[in-house]
């Protein structure tokens, strides 16, 4: 196995959903507390409605915007508002709440994974910590401010992951080359690849052993974090 050299290394961003917790598991927690917000309100909207339609109904609509529009709680309430509609239930008023009780479990509920808060500890006495992410989690949000020294989100940019721009952003906000930025994330294509592109070093966190399913072989892959503690904190 590949050993990172820590030589020249001066920064490290993480992606954070799906790298730091599981956030499938989190966003099906979340829907089905503000599906349960609906039966309140709604009861026989909520019954035509399950975990996997409001998925799908939200991924439909962020693939029509995908070229315009990056801010995922709009996308998130649009989707919770044209499910009503195609239930025959529109409603001015229930997508707002349903959206605020998905938003609210959304971020209480994140438990990282156990691997995360003693690396980031770790490391942070030797680089600087940022967060690289094209989700909506603000580090603040989740109880995890104090880790991190800076914080890239593809909403506030305008661009996002595999984009080059936003490694490149991410370098100038930790006070570094982009050389010498080492992006850790879970997304062959929008973390790998795109940190590749940009000149970045990049480590694929593969957590559940799946095969690598594009042409972008990853130089550096890990099941946990911690093993970039062995890395790089000689």
């Amino acid at each position: 196995m590949l050993v990172l050299d820590s030589t020249g290394i001066k920064a490290i961003s993480f992606d954070l959903d799906g790298t730091l917790w599981d956030f499938e598991a989190v966003m099906r927690r979340s829907i089905e507390r503000a599906l349960e917000e609906l039966t309140e309100h709604d009861p026989i909207a909520a019954s035509q409605l399950d975990v996997d339609r409001v998925i799908s109904v939200r991924d439909r609509i962020a693939n029509d915007w995908k070229s315009s529009v990056i801010n995922l709680e709009l996308i998130r309430f649009e989707g919770f508002k044209q499910a009503l509609v195609e239930v025959g239930h529109p409603n001015d008023d229930l997508p707002e709440q349903i959206n605020e009780t998905y938003r609210h479990h959304r971020y209480a509920d994140i438990v990282p994974y156990d691997d995360v808060f003693p690396t980031l500890t770790a490391l942070r006495e030797r680089y600087k910590i940022g967060a690289l992410t094209n989700g909506n989690s603000y580090p603040e949000r989740v109880g995890m401010g104090h880790l991190f020294d800076f914080a890239v989100l593809a909403s506030e940019q305008g661009v996002s992951k595999p984009d080059p721009r936003i490694f490149h952003t991410a370098a100038e906000m930790a006070g570094c080359r982009v050389d010498e930025l080492l992006h850790v994330g879970d997304a062959l294509i929008d973390d790998i690849q795109g940190a590749s592109t940009a000149g970045a070093q990049a480590v694929w966190i593969n957590r559940i052993g799946v095969s690598a399913s594009t042409k972008h072989v990853p130089e550096f892959e890990i099941s946990s974090l911690s093993t970039l503690v062995d890395w790089l904190i000689v």
